[in-house]
């Protein structure tokens, strides 16, 4: 753990391109999609996006997140870690950078190597655990770089998200993190 964290120190941004692979339970095929997550450190934002052009639009708004479908033109502010969204909250605030802040955060249920990776399985303490069962990530044995991220969720569904590229103290414009929702409707997913 604290080798993965010490590869994020003097990171103010990240970019991270990735690919995702939600299974549920009632759906027998798993639905992949690609996105992008910017995190910006130094101000504690967020934004996670599905898509090109954009299918889904999350960003953290403090202990609540706006959830935005532009192609239907509807949105929702709703508390992180609540609804059809476990797992949002413990991804809201960043990836943690130094062990205290890991610590308050996770819970490590047990670290295991399988080939070329070392994954870290963990529960989220708080609310940024409900609905979850298992949160791992996935670091490379040998840069200890973070490939990506596991999660198990209580209701027996998973979504799997690799990262593709990262990029690292990349320039982040306060409106990346503030799209508009003029003109549409507030909703509940």
């Amino acid at each position: 753990v604290e080798r993965w964290l010490a590869t994020n120190s003097g990171i103010g941004s990240l970019k991270i391109d990735f690919t995702q692979t939600r299974r549920m339970r009632a759906v027998k095929v798993p639905v992949s999609q690609e996105g992008t997550l910017w995190l910006d450190y130094a101000n504690h934002r967020f934004r996670w996006q599905t898509g090109e052009p954009a299918q889904t639009i999350v960003v953290s708004l403090g202990e609540n997140i706006l959830i935005i479908r532009p192609s239907g033109r509807k949105y929702e502010v709703r508390k992180a870690g609540s609804g059809s969204s476990p797992g949002m909250a413990a991804l809201a605030n960043g990836f943690p950078r130094t062990l205290p802040e890991f610590q308050r955060k996770y819970r490590v249920l047990e670290t295991r190597s399988e080939a070329n990776t070392r994954r870290i399985v963990t529960r989220p303490l708080g609310e940024a655990g409900r609905g979850v069962e298992s949160l791992t990530f996935v670091v490379d044995a040998g840069h200890h770089r973070l490939l990506g991220l596991e999660m198990d969720l209580e209701d027996g569904s998973s979504v799997h998200t690799v990262f593709r590229q990262v990029e690292t103290n990349v320039p982040v414009t306060l409106a990346l993190f503030q799209p508009p929702v003029d003109g549409y409707t507030e909703t509940k997913f």
